[in-house]
């Protein structure tokens, strides 16, 4: 590993460990909630090594408070880092030694199998495009997260890679979604379905038309066109959109489920003082609906595994995205989206 690390507590003959590299500096508060996050996460799964990219007084001064010095865990210290503001290409350029930019490195040196990051999504994105490079197969890129429905979960996707694309585009992007539904949802076969104003082929714009006739030639399991009205009631595993329509979606989803966590805690509250029942299947819904169960967005097409977190994402939610990295890692995401595309699977 690149630059001054804490010693390695890894055991190089085994091969079934993973290693996952992971932002300590990324989110709105940074180590705080990093640390604590990969610390749980290792105590989980004892077969991945995490390496911390960041400062490293922070990283140890958490380290030290959650008594986490047995934890296979290797420290790379970073003194620059990228903030949200910045234009995400000049920033990868101008700042060699930020978390984003030194873990994508060591990722496309087969150092690291991912990277994980609350960080800034447009660095993550450029990174990934500058350094991973994309698949010979993918001429774009797209970010993949998991939705939660009333009877189970969806994925959707692009949510933020590209605001323009092309019917083959988002041809590829049921690829993609079909492939992530198998890895992390355990869908056999998931349902593919293309968001949509209206649910006949001859509603949306031309793009839309164009791409329904190819889903439908394409041979996957295709259902067609599903409105915004019916993707939260498991019309389908996988909703393929743009990413300006996508991103919309997905913050829409979020607020919402916000919502219905605020109005939970409240009822709960009331609960508590006047001693009705029903808390168990409030508290049920209060755990659907929180993000953090879901971990980080996988941004699909490029030669590794960058997973996007929230930059609000708690340590729990940082837990998630190490443990969903494991299984991308072992699912091999990219070699299997390259096989299919290209024809070879």
């Amino acid at each position: 590993m690149t630059g001054e690390n804490k010693e390695s507590k890894r055991n190089p003959a085994d091969e079934a460990r993973v290693q996952v590299a992971v932002d300590a500096a990324g989110g709105d508060v940074g180590a705080s909630v990093m640390v604590p996050g990969v610390v749980d996460a290792l105590r989980r799964d004892a077969s991945i090594d995490v390496v911390l990219y960041g400062a490293r007084q922070e990283i140890d001064r958490e380290l030290d408070d959650l008594e986490a010095g047995d934890l296979p865990i290797e420290i790379v210290p970073c003194t620059q880092r990228i903030e949200m503001g910045e234009s995400p290409a000049t920033a990868i350029r101008s700042k060699p030694d930020s978390p984003i930019t030194r873990a994508m490195r060591d990722h496309r040196e087969g150092r690291v199998s991912a990277v994980v990051s609350a960080g800034s999504t447009g660095a993550m994105v450029a990174g990934s495009l500058m350094i991973l490079g994309r698949l010979p197969a993918v001429d774009r890129p797209a970010i993949t997260t998991v939705i939660p429905t009333l009877q189970s979960r969806y994925v959707l996707l692009d949510v933020g890679a590209n605001v323009q694309n092309t019917a083959r585009h988002l041809l590829t992007f049921g690829s993609m979604g079909s492939l992530y539904s198998k890895a992390i949802l355990e869908v056999a076969s998931p349902r593919v379905g293309l968001l949509n104003i209206g649910e006949e082929s001859s509603k949306g714009t031309e793009l839309l038309q164009e791409a329904y006739v190819l889903f439908k030639e394409s041979g996957r399991n295709f259902v067609g066109n599903v409105e915004s009205k019916q993707i939260m009631f498991d019309v389908a595993d996988v909703v393929v959109t743009d990413g300006f329509t996508g991103n919309i979606v997905l913050k829409l989803v979020e607020s919402f489920g916000g919502l219905l966590g605020d109005i939970a805690r409240e009822w709960l509250a009331h609960e508590k003082t006047d001693g009705s029942g029903g808390s168990g299947a409030l508290g049920g819904l209060l755990g659907r609906m929180d993000y953090a169960a879901y971990g980080g967005a996988l941004l699909q097409g490029v030669k590794g595994t960058p997973i996007i977190c929230h930059g609000a994402s708690s340590p729990r939610a940082i837990t998630n995205a190490v443990l969903t990295a494991k299984k991308l890692i072992e699912f091999d995401m990219p070699a299997k989206l390259q096989a299919e595309l290209a024809g070879t699977d």
